[in-house]
């Protein structure tokens, strides 16, 4: 049976700068900027350096390789908010890994690109009633279904490409080129004349 896993995630936000704009207007460069840096803080989530912090803040409960394969991190297109999402089977082990790493993220990110303002938006919550992202069991059966008449589709139009009898005469004229002179037709209810000869025999 396969597993069923849970994805918790959560959300932070970062800026460069914590400074407030004199302006009431939002310094356009600075917004820019922090957008293009979104991807750079999104490769430093899913590091060494970051996934070895999550590591022990669990206990060790998993390598940095199982982590990275667990952890997915995601942007919306002109924003700032990066996504932290992790799948388990286990709901609360994935809610821990979640806030963990954005925990871990927000520690060790002014040591890496001296930027001191990471929000959290919104943190992993594990209530017990959380349903399975995966595997989806509805796509499943409608992908074995579809498959399965494919194969059946599959089997008949192989079976009738390599099926080399004759069912008429007209094939065997069309194929052969001869003329067919008469046809023995097949009894169902077995041989009349072998039937006649038990009987005499009797």
């Amino acid at each position: 049976m396969p597993r069923l896993f849970i994805k918790k995630n959560t959300q932070i936000l970062v800026n460069q700068s914590d400074r407030t704009p004199k302006s009431s207007s939002v310094d356009s460069q600075t917004v820019q900027a922090d957008l293009q840096l979104v991807n750079t803080y999104s490769t430093i989530i899913t590091s060494p350096r970051i996934l070895n912090k999550v590591q022990q803040n669990i206990g060790g409960k998993y390598n940095i390789q199982e982590l990275a394969e667990m952890i997915q991190v995601k942007n919306t297109a002109n924003s700032q908010v990066i996504d932290i999402s992790v799948q388990n089977p286990d709901p609360k082990v994935a809610a821990e890994i979640t806030n963990a790493t954005a925990r871990m993220f927000k520690q060790e990110i002014p040591n890496i690109m001296k930027i001191n303002n990471v929000t959290t938006l919104s943190e992993a919550q594990f209530t017990g009633t959380e349903a399975p992202v995966k595997p989806q069991k509805a796509l499943m059966m409608i992908l074995a279904f579809f498959i399965g008449v494919l194969f059946a589709f599959c089997f008949v139009f192989i079976k009738l490409l390599l099926d080399r009898t004759f069912t008429s005469k007209e094939e065997v004229e069309e194929f052969l080129g001869l003329h067919v002179l008469g046809e023995v037709s097949v009894f169902q209810d077995g041989d009349p004349f072998r039937i006649k000869m038990q009987k005499e025999n009797e």
